[in-house]
């Protein structure tokens, strides 16, 4: 399964979800997603191993690294 991660050009996670086959959901809908804004970037990531975690673990505990685009734990300080 696929993750989409809208984050800023920093790697600061500011949104998630899920990518799902919508006509196997049953939607009626051809097209979902999130829009990025001037300097935010969406990328989708392989969810394996992160569907049990939490989306303010996400938020919390991981990052985008913005030069190769994948989701990355975030370094302590």
């Amino acid at each position: 399964m696929k993750l989409a991660i809208l984050h800023d050009d920093r790697g600061q996670i500011l949104a998630t979800s899920r990518v799902e086959d919508l006509k196997e959901a049953g939607s009626t809908f051809t097209r979902v997603g999130m829009v990025p804004r001037k300097g935010q970037r969406l990328v989708e990531v392989d969810s394996e191993g992160l569907d049990q975690v939490p989306a303010h673990q996400l938020h919390d505990e991981y990052e985008i690294d913005v030069h190769t685009s994948k989701l990355v734990k975030k370094k302590k300080p």
